[in-house]
């Protein structure tokens, strides 16, 4: 039996999705913390995984550990995680660490990060330009498609 409840049972992945739309995130990002980002293109497959078919995974453990409730999970690669904060700040924050590897004052910053990476796996431009005008504003797009110097 249920316990009774004062309100709705809500589905998880439908909150998550509430809490990136509040934010003012691109739909696309929705569709990648939820279905995985091979839902919005196929190269997105490895590199922004969903975080939602895990609940114990490395997004919800670098939350939990945290203590920090204003962390949105966006994105995951293995045990590697993207969150958007409350500050408007951008993590990345691996679930073997203490504290975030990388920390980008706007989302741009964590785009550029993703297509950098795809740049490093060889991924087609074509395919890269296109994640980026899913993510990104036009006037945002150029500067995201520079690889980043590692």
């Amino acid at each position: 039996m249920t316990p009774p409840t004062d309100r709705p049972l809500r589905d998880p992945a439908s909150e998550l999705a509430e809490r990136i739309r509040a934010r003012r995130l691109p739909e696309a990002v929705v569709q990648i913390a939820t279905r995985g980002g091979a839902a919005v293109h196929p190269a997105l497959g490895y590199r922004a995984a969903d975080v939602w078919e895990r609940p114990d995974g490395p997004a919800w453990e670098i939350v939990a550990a945290s203590g920090r409730q204003d962390l949105v999970p966006l994105w995951t690669c293995g045990t590697v995680a993207v969150f958007s904060a409350a500050d408007g700040s951008f993590l990345q924050w691996d679930a073997e660490e203490d504290g975030p590897w990388a920390v980008w004052p706007d989302f741009a910053g964590a785009v550029r990060d993703l297509l950098t990476d795809l740049w490093e796996d060889d991924a087609d431009d074509g395919d890269r330009a296109v994640i980026a005008r899913l993510l990104l504003p036009e006037h945002e797009i150029a500067a995201a498609l520079v690889p980043e110097e590692r």
